[in-house]
């Protein structure tokens, strides 16, 4: 099968992305709805990985973000409204659209174990220090 850098698109080895339930959705909606699944691995190549890092925790700022603002304006809606089942009804709508919100910036994580992360790049920066 081949696998494709969720990055830059190309052909190329590089580490395998977790297929989450986004992931989930998005080949379910390709394969049952437009029928034009491609069935590639996803994985980020090696050139990508500082670009993924940056855009990846970038995600995940505002995934935090947004879904802080939606529980504290829940909170909020419900101290002023009263415990009512329209509020909390609302409140939990708010809290899915916050996070719909999150997902138009989403990158999928890795499905690699963060020693085996923290392993390579001390590796390569043994072989650095090896060269001096």
């Amino acid at each position: 099968m081949e696998s494709r850098c969720i990055i830059c698109g190309l052909e190329k080895k590089g580490l395998k992305v977790k297929e989450d339930h986004v992931i989930y959705v998005i080949r379910w909606f390709k394969r049952n709805v437009s029928r034009n699944e491609k069935g590639y691995d996803l994985v980020v190549c090696r050139d990508c990985y500082k670009k993924y890092s940056s855009a990846r925790s970038s995600y995940n700022r505002k995934l935090f973000a947004y879904l802080g603002i939606g529980i504290l304006a829940t909170v909020l809606w419900i101290a002023v409204g009263g415990i009512k089942l329209y509020s909390i009804a609302a409140g939990i709508v708010l809290i899915a659209f916050m996070y719909l919100l999150s997902l138009l910036s989403y990158i999928p994580g890795l499905d690699v174990k963060k020693p085996a992360l923290e392993k390579g790049a001390n590796a390569r920066s043994d072989r650095s220090h090896r060269r001096e």
